[in-house]
């Protein structure tokens, strides 16, 4: 469970990534593929409320090709049985990020309450990837208008961002199953007639078909995608074994990923033009910093 934090910088603390296992997770089907959900202890998840969240990332992904998804959670100071305060937060709170990143913007907000006599609200944004993709500024825009809302306090969550692509399939497996744990009946039983999960409708691109789901399992992006990581398995496989290389935890991310040098020559190994000189220019660099 995430921990109270009072201080943004605590954010940037490294955590232990999380693994998605069979004993975690469960298959959800949607449309023409499955997807790893979060698997409760007690109780099971609203089908409902995963058909919804997973059709919202559909209809994100119809209006951009990536979209960040950013997550917090959300402490009042004082007990609401009709979710009034949450529902006016909300709708400024999307009002207000709207207009400062210029790019349309879905919320789901699960509340929860288990031994405290208050509720709290687990909340999910997601907002345009080409506007944002770090999320120290969103989550200090949510900290300051939330304690100003309802001299309420946050907490942050162990990396609280990820970004997907559209038809990346790839992308979504974090991305689904962190957003799934919103779906859980579990610590809902005390809701009473407050509705245990809030979401904003928003309507899909025009050029949307809702009879597929190419905005997250696109055939051709799949297919490039792993001709090019079977390329670089191949580059990798004609070169002299490296020393070991261990792949970093990224400050915020939902996984784990490659060195940055990893990355640059994964990211090389994957284009048609030479971009060679940049890890010449790389190499020089390090020379000259460790002069």
């Amino acid at each position: 469970m995430p921990k109270n934090i009072q201080t943004l910088s605590k954010v940037n603390a490294r955590k232990q990534s999380f693994c998605i296992n069979r004993y975690n997770s469960t298959l959800f089907a949607y449309k023409d593929h499955a997807y790893h959900v979060f698997k409760p202890k007690q109780k099971s998840l609203s089908k409902t409320v995963v058909n919804t969240i997973i059709s919202d990332y559909e209809i994100m992904l119809s209006h951009y090709s990536r979209v960040f998804v950013v997550r917090i959670e959300l402490h009042p100071n004082t007990y609401s049985a009709d979710n009034k305060v949450i529902k006016q937060f909300l709708k400024q709170l999307t009002t207000f990020l709207s207009g400062e990143y210029q790019s349309k913007v879905i919320y789901h907000c699960a509340r929860e309450q288990d031994t405290s006599e208050l509720e709290h609200y687990h909340l999910e944004l997601m907002i345009s990837a080409h506007k944002t993709n770090y999320p120290e500024r969103i989550l200090s825009l949510v900290k300051a208008m939330w304690e100003m809302h309802t001299s309420g306090t946050v907490a942050y969550v162990d990396n609280p961002f990820c970004i997907v692509y559209r038809g990346n399939k790839t992308s979504l497996k974090q991305a689904i199953y962190r957003s799934s744990y919103l779906a859980k009946e579990h610590t809902k039983e005390l809701n009473g007639k407050a509705c245990g999960f809030l979401r904003n409708k928003l309507k899909s691109a025009k050029n949307f078909d809702p009879t597929t789901d190419l905005m997250l399992v696109d055939p051709d992006i799949t297919f490039m995608k792993n001709r090019r990581e079977q390329a670089f398995k191949i580059a990798q496989a004609a070169k002299p074994a490296p020393s070991a290389q261990i792949g970093k935890l990224i400050k915020y991310g939902w996984f784990n990923t490659l060195s940055h040098a990893q990355q640059l020559k994964e990211c090389i190994a994957s284009r048609t033009t030479n971009l060679n000189h940049l890890l010449v220019q790389r190499a020089q660099r390090t020379v000259l910093t460790s002069c």
